[in-house]
């Protein structure tokens, strides 16, 4: 893509019936842009866009499809261990990846925009825990997966990178932060374990520090347990009440947030900015989910990880700071709207 290119482009978006999908066509039509939409199943509601049935893991399916495209939107993966075989997993989230990008090549289109995952440094959904090297956690922070959902996304971002230096596609592939639904819906979903979560936080803060150590090692002991059991493959449950799980859960997920309309914006941005190379980019609200003070979760609930430099404020645990330079990405949404009552 150039800066010479028309303000309204042919935009190509893999998985537009899922969730994420249909607002990402929806925000893309309403910006003014032509969009193609595929997928292995039809939407649920006649859809205001050309939609086209494929299969990306079938061979010479996507070409056809890529015709006069100025940018892909590629978003069709299994999004969940629990929710695919690992060899299932494999066959759509990396093999139709590498497939969809060597068809970008063969057909001459070179920006493609990837959902990757926060998960892609497999802190979350891993059976294998392991803890940080550093806070605030960048994209740079080195990756140990050990759940195939994860380690697709892995191989995903490596396989941009793979043909940005073959192919010269310029990609982004885009770690979305926790949340991942409009406003409306999770101030019903996670309001309540948002509020939960930070007063359990305050509960801590108000005992001794060795009393809240221990605390934390017994939570975090417990929530490992359970991911050794594989519980995000569905054979095993934890057994820490709910909200000391929310809690761990936050944790694992660095207390990000990023709210679906605003990942909507953070795709068309880079679906629409002029690059080149391959971007791995956090997207997320540079507030931290519990909108507590980052150097107090730190301390608190990540007390063997070095902070890289000072934690200001209620900043969030992951660096946003890529998004913004690349793409002038600020969400403009914070969890603190969701715990609102």
């Amino acid at each position: 893509m150039s800066d010479s290119e028309p303000t309204s482009l042919r935009i190509l978006v893999t998985g537009c019936a899922g969730r994420v999908g249909s607002a990402a066509c929806a925000d893309l039509i309403g910006a003014g842009h032509h969009v193609i939409g595929i997928d292995i199943r039809e939407p649920d509601d006649d859809p205001p866009f050309d939609f086209r049935l494929c299969d990306l893991t079938q061979e010479g399916a996507i070409e056809p499809h890529l015709q006069g495209i100025d940018a892909v939107l590629h978003l069709a993966a299994i999004p969940a261990p629990r929710l695919g075989t690992p060899p299932a997993i494999f066959d759509l989230n990396c093999s139709g990846t590498f497939r969809l990008f060597q068809a970008c090549a063969d057909t001459d289109v070179h920006h493609v925009v990837v959902a990757s995952s926060i998960n892609a440094i497999g802190y979350f959904f891993g059976t294998v825990p392991f803890e940080l090297d550093y806070l605030p956690a960048d994209e740079d922070h080195p990756k140990s997966t050990s759940d195939a959902y994860s380690f697709s996304k892995q191989i995903t971002e490596d396989i941009g990178a793979y043909f940005a230096r073959r192919e010269q596609i310029s990609n982004a592939c885009l770690r979305f932060g926790a949340g991942l639904a409009p406003l409306a819906e999770l101030r019903l979903r996670m309001g309540e374990g948002l509020r939960s979560a930070r007063a359990l936080v305050e509960q801590l803060v108000a005992q001794t520090e060795d009393e809240a150590r221990s605390e934390i090692h017994r939570m975090r002991s417990t929530y490992d347990e359970a991911r050794r059991g594989r519980t995000f493959e569905g054979e095993h449950r934890s057994t820490l009440p709910h909200a000391e799980q929310r809690l761990m859960s936050m944790r694992q997920n660095y207390f990000s947030f990023v709210e679906l309309g605003e990942a909507c914006r953070a795709m068309r941005l880079a679906l629409t900015t002029a690059f080149e190379g391959h971007h791995t980019l956090f997207v997320v609200d540079r507030r931290n989910s519990l909108a507590l003070p980052a150097q107090l979760l730190a301390r608190l609930l990540y007390a063997d990880v070095a902070p890289r430099c000072e934690l200001l404020g209620n900043q969030a645990l992951v660096d946003w700071r890529r998004a913004t330079d690349l793409l002038s990405f600020d969400s403009q949404i914070s969890a603190t709207q969701v715990m609102e009552p």
